[in-house]
């Protein structure tokens, strides 16, 4: 189980196996002090499972068990790695990120894009849309069900504001090609998802840890209709429409990684098997390109956190040498203080010396009250 904010341990998928399969998971939790299902949960929420019931008593009896298991090899766009929980940190040796250098293979991942690219629509053969959206991929529910609710309000109240927001010919359309796109892409371990905002369509792809933006849009001038205050595509254009996909880069905003639609070559219902190819290879691409900006960031801060540090003995170097400065400059005027009173006092006792050689040949003057005075 995943908690925001806590997962900030980076581990390899093999060690946390490797922990899971050390201890009964009794032991385990208790040492974490929680509980042995909570460890569990926490254990699942990172694709990672104990050892089977029975396994630690066969152990001691000496029987044969199964071998730890091994993990399962990255795919495109996945990190290779595990965060896991920081209570989980004390008993694991933390990771450091893939270098963006790779090396990237596993069994699923090939060095060359292009490769992965070749592969990937070989697996992926031949796209079928469906014909209706009786089925869909889970990524379409909460659309669905939302449009459901509408549909039957409005068949209550006949409002129009009560109807639903997706049912016309182009509409329905976009839904069947994103709903071929996401079941293809789960085909290959990979997610989609669009949900209602401001009177249209957000829909996201998901490949490994990497998240893609799509814009299925209409290409070309076409009617539109204000709708809750939104300037829209006419609900009723018909599903000829042509139509224009893009992928965009969630890392790097406004940049355009691919760019599909209805044309000569054909619509976009027969290139499914080619944008789901190219999803999953931007995936990966983008993966491999998020570690090399991480790595310039974590240089960038490198730097930063070196020029503060060189800065601050600067500064401290300075205040030092102020401060000596200042100690130098206070014992300069207390020596020009002190030898200002040695000259006053000197000269105040060859004053008295003087006055004294004058008056003591002076007849007017008392002898015991020139005395009194000199002391």
């Amino acid at each position: 189980m995943y908690y925001y904010g806590r997962n900030t341990t980076c581990v390899m998928p093999e060690d946390l196996i490797a922990y899971a399969w050390s201890t009964p998971m009794r032991d385990l939790a208790q040492k974490l002090d929680m509980s042995d299902v909570g460890l569990r949960k926490l254990l699942a929420g990172c694709g990672v499972s104990p050892p089977p019931q029975g396994y630690w008593n066969k152990v001691r009896a000496g029987k044969p068990v199964p071998n730890t298991p091994k993990p399962e090899p990255r795919r495109p766009g996945q990190t290779g790695r595990l965060y896991v929980d920081a209570r989980l940190a004390p008993w694991l040796t933390a990771a450091k990120p893939m270098s963006s250098a790779g090396p990237f293979a596993s069994k699923y991942v090939p060095e060359d894009l292009e490769e992965l690219r070749a592969n990937e629509l070989k697996a992926i053969g031949k796209v079928a849309v469906p014909k209706s959206l009786e089925r869909y991929h889970p990524g379409l529910s909460d659309l669905m069900k939302n449009e459901a609710k509408r549909r039957a309000k409005h068949e209550a109240s006949r409002w129009n504001w009560d109807a639903p927001k997706f049912d016309g010919p182009l509409d329905q359309r976009k839904l069947r090609l994103l709903n071929a796109l996401f079941l293809t892409l789960a085909r290959r371990g990979h997610w989609g998802s669009v949900y209602e905002r401001d009177e249209d369509l957000q829909i996201s792809a998901t490949i490994g840890s990497k998240a893609l933006r799509l814009d299925l849009a209409i290409a070309g001038k076409h009617r539109s209709v204000l709708r809750s205050g939104y300037t829209r595509a006419a609900p009723d254009l018909p599903a000829s429409t042509p139509l224009i996909l893009q992928v965009q880069s969630i890392q790097e905003r406004g940049l355009v990684l691919h760019t599909w639609q209805d044309d000569e070559a054909g619509k976009l219902e027969s290139k499914l098997a080619e944008i789901a190819a190219a999803l999953i290879v931007s995936g990966e691409q983008e993966f491999r390109e998020g570690l090399r900006k991480d790595e310039e960031e974590a240089e960038r801060a490198r730097i930063e956190r070196e020029a503060k540090e060189e800065q601050a003995r600067n500064d401290r170097e300075r205040r030092r040498l102020e401060k000596l400065e200042e100690q130098r400059q206070k014992r300069v005027v207390a020596l020009r203080e002190s030898g200002r009173r040695m000259r006053e006092a000197s000269d105040i006792r060859a004053l008295v010396l003087q006055l004294g050689e004058s008056m003591a040949t002076n007849p007017d003057i008392d002898e015991a009250s020139f005395a009194a005075w000199q002391s």
